[in-house]
């Protein structure tokens, strides 16, 4: 989604009200996080804008920026985390992990097939079709790619990887 320039349509701090409403709406979107981290994600009294701009399909996509760097970004009224938010809280969606050669081609845009992942002891993450999931470099619990399971045979199609212009969105704030 941001792999290519977006174009920015507005940068304004963020009201109490949409602020209270994005905590909400965190919570309901994760609800493996709790009141106290929703609170850290989400400040209270500091700054917080909301960023909308068009990705380069023309997409609306609204990111909610604290401190300088995105947390999470909202597309077609689902909310996403960044991967600066899941390396504050790197068990909030389930975490794939693949070896660092691998990462490289996702940086590059391919997808993330099944050949690609590292299977541990425990087994795969329980998923299901759709839902949101964290690309892991082995030994590292740190997630580098956001991704939705489409088809665990077919892959799982990057939405923000540390490397695209999402992460040079904190240059803008």
């Amino acid at each position: 989604m941001f792999a290519k320039a977006f174009r920015v349509r507005s940068n304004t701090a963020i009201k109490g009200s949409d602020r209270r409403k994005l905590r909400a709406d965190v919570m309901a979107a994760f609800p493996t996080l709790g009141t106290d981290q929703v609170s850290v994600l989400v400040p209270g009294k500091e700054e917080l804008n909301i960023v909308k701009l068009y990705a380069h399909r023309g997409d609306a996509v609204t990111v909610y920026v604290s401190g300088g760097n995105p947390i999470l970004f909202e597309v077609e009224k689902n909310l996403y985390p960044t991967v600066y938010a899941l390396w504050s809280y790197p068990d909030l969606l389930p975490a794939f992990t693949t070896w660092p050669p691998v990462l490289e081609k996702l940086v590059g845009g391919a997808d993330l097939m099944l050949p690609g992942l590292v299977v541990p002891p425990a087994g795969l993450p329980p998923v299901q079709k759709g839902d949101l999931c964290a690309i892991a470099l082995l030994g590292n619990r740190v997630a580098a790619p956001v991704c939705i399971l489409t088809n665990i045979a077919r892959g799982f199609p990057s939405l923000h990887i540390f490397t695209n212009t999402c992460c040079f969105l904190c240059c803008l704030c």
